[in-house]
């Protein structure tokens, strides 16, 4: 067994110097840092390891805020997790208030005037960025702003809050059936085992439990647009890699929203002229700005902060439950009650995720090893 750097100085009757050999299991880059003109670990190693006093005992470092560091990633994954949900509660409390298309509408316009302050000098220094690829972001935008959500606020006429939310997280195993379909992505055997659960759970919400609701395919109409929206945001976000790096996340996602706002106006202008458009009322305005600003604008900047804090991995596991959250939300509300399926199909559709997500980080840490 090998002894450390300060033993072996001890036996050899000399003073440590924690330069090379104190630093094994840096990069190279880390090691020429700490030996910088003027830094700590230099000046300690010319001066016998006490900054030029060697009776001074020299004070122990601070540790780093690791524990502060991580509370904090998971407490902004939770905050963006509970903001989200919320918007399934209320997409299916105005129901009857507004239609999609406002909903919608309403929705994006305050998310873009409330983002628009912090990321417009930069989206303006950036659109020459996208030249070239106007087509694949204006397809992103209608994708993954004009009809995702407008999709989901069309489910809320006819399914309630936590089937909707339980669909949801049937997205990221959607994008590997996807990636593997078109992109040619293989498939890992936790992954296809993942998307085998999450597949029967979905069955079973749509089906509400009963044999003769799927041998007969009478499926409640909310939950078909709901696996429709499902699907165009597994497109939206598997195109989302087309998003130039230099493009400032913030300011492209500004550029998104005001594309699919302008998307919506064509379809806003035919219900206008069709039906008329719906008045806007106290309670109506507070449930817009919440989805406009919570839901679109600091839930994604929480995501961001918790990615950033705690990895990927880590905030997927907080964003599975987002349908319960929703239920508890639903049940507060909107007087909703869980079912038996959807308890089975909740816990098939989180469990496959689960384990698709931790089986896979569990291989690559062993071919690590």
């Amino acid at each position: 067994m090998s002894l450390p750097c300060s033993s072996i100085a001890r036996k050899q009757g000399r003073t440590a110097v924690p330069a090379w050999p104190c630093t094994r299991g840096l990069g190279i880059k880390s090691r020429l840092t700490e030996l910088r003109p003027g830094s700590r670990v230099l000046r300690r190693a010319i001066s016998g390891g006490n900054d030029g006093h060697p009776d001074r005992p020299q004070p122990l470092e601070p540790a780093m805020p690791i524990f502060s560091h991580t509370v904090t990633g998971y407490l902004f994954a939770l905050l963006a997790t509970v903001v989200w949900s919320g918007n399934f509660v209320v997409a299916r409390g105005l129901a009857g208030a507004l239609s999609p298309v406002e909903l919608s509408f309403w929705r994006w316009s305050i998310a873009f005037l409330t983002i628009l302050p912090f990321a417009g000098r930069s989206l303006l220094r950036s659109l020459p960025l996208v030249r070239g690829t106007w087509g694949k972001v204006i397809l992103m935008a209608l994708l993954g702003i004009t009809c995702f959500n407008t999709f989901i606020y069309q489910a809320g006429h006819t399914t309630d809050a936590t089937n909707m939310s339980l669909l949801a997280t049937a997205s990221p195993i959607v994008m590997a059936a996807i990636a593997h379909l078109f992109l040619r992505e293989r498939l890992s055997r936790f992954q296809f085992f993942g998307l085998c659960g999450a597949l029967c759970g979905v069955i079973i919400l749509v089906s509400r439990g009963r044999l003769g609701t799927l041998l007969g395919l009478r499926f409640a109409q909310g939950d078909l647009w709901m696996l429709l929206s499902v699907f165009l945001f597994a497109v939206y976000s598997l195109m989302l890699r087309c998003r130039p790096k230099a493009f400032p996340q913030k300011a492209f996602l500004a550029l998104l929203i005001g594309i699919g706002v302008l998307g919506l106006i064509p379809p806003l202008l035919w219900q206008a002229a069709d039906t008329g458009l719906s008045p806007l009322d106290g309670p109506i305005l507070s449930a817009l700005i919440y989805i406009g600003v919570g839901a679109s604008v600091v839930s994604f900047l929480a995501w961001s902060l918790a990615i950033e804090r705690i990895g990927m991995v880590r905030a997927g596991i907080i964003y599975n439950s987002i349908p319960l959250f929703a239920s508890l939300e639903a049940t507060l509300f909107l007087g909703e009650s869980i079912t038996l399926p959807q308890m089975i199909g909740g816990v098939l559709i989180i469990g496959g995720i689960c384990y698709a997500s931790f089986g896979d980080l569990y291989a690559a840490r062993r071919l690590l090893k």
